[in-house]
């Protein structure tokens, strides 16, 4: 019909709630904030809040036994502990050949409070790594099923549009939220990808690589996987400023 843009989209166009939100903000250049439901999901927050992110590779010929092609292996996670006091931050590397898995849930229940919510951006994604490690490794699987219990998906507020900026472009995921709330990017940094951390760690870990570049690419590696986790607690301070003013 010759319609190219989103706010050409005239009004007489059925759309559904969020499609409206879309072209209303494309309209207007100007962020949808529906506070009610920002407040809703961050009163289900309970303190510690530990923001939890991880890092997976996968291959088609699978490095090591027991494991079928393409299967997600973890290899790291970043961790930050607000306890509405200070804030700690703990994570993991894999280092060496063998099969990280083990050595990073291991890691993983030394550093994770046994309260409060355990945030995550996508929780499908880190739900699903946790089941497969508590599936290999049976002793986990209790502590597996209480951790899980505690996630708070913070992509809830926006996949569900409770804010919506034009910028985003139709995208929820936290590389598109968090420039646009915080200001904050990952354009600077040596990797900026979850595909690039993954084929980074492959590289170094198997390739023939230099020990300075293998240092220089963990320390790359870990200032990525921190800035999932602080970029998270930085959403969460923005959200927590949007409804400072709303009405009880």
């Amino acid at each position: 019909q010759g319609i190219l843009a989103l706010k050409d989209i005239p009004d007489s166009v059925k759309l559904n709630d969020k499609q409206q939100i879309q072209r209303n903000c494309a309209r207007s250049g100007k962020p949808h904030i529906h506070k009610e439901g920002i407040k809703e999901f961050l009163s289900t927050l309970e303190y510690p809040l530990c923001y939890l992110d991880f890092e997976t590779f996968s291959t088609a010929i699978p490095l090591y036994d027991g494991i079928k092609p393409y299967q997600q292996i973890p290899f790291q996670f970043s961790l930050h502990v607000d306890s509405g006091k200070k804030v700690e931050h703990f994570g993991f590397l894999a280092d060496g050949v063998e099969d990280p898995r083990r050595d990073f849930i291991a890691a993983l229940q030394k550093v994770l409070p046994k309260v409060g919510n355990v945030v995550v951006y996508n929780a499908p994604f880190e739900r699903g790594v946790l089941t497969k490690l508590a599936e290999l490794y049976p002793e986990y699987k209790e502590w597996v099923n209480q951790v899980v219990e505690r996630f708070a998906d913070l992509l809830t507020p926006f996949r569900n549009f409770h804010y919506y900026h034009p910028d985003q472009k139709g995208s929820a995921s936290i590389k598109s939220v968090l420039p646009i709330l915080t200001g904050n990017s990952y354009k600077d940094l040596e990797i900026g990808k979850g595909d690039d951390a993954s084929v980074s760690f492959l590289a170094i870990t198997f390739g023939k690589v230099s020990l300075e570049e293998k240092k220089k690419v963990r320390h790359d590696l870990e200032v990525y996987c921190a800035q999932d986790t602080q970029g998270m607690m930085w959403i969460v301070k923005e959200m927590k400023g949007m409804v400072k003013n709303a009405k009880n």
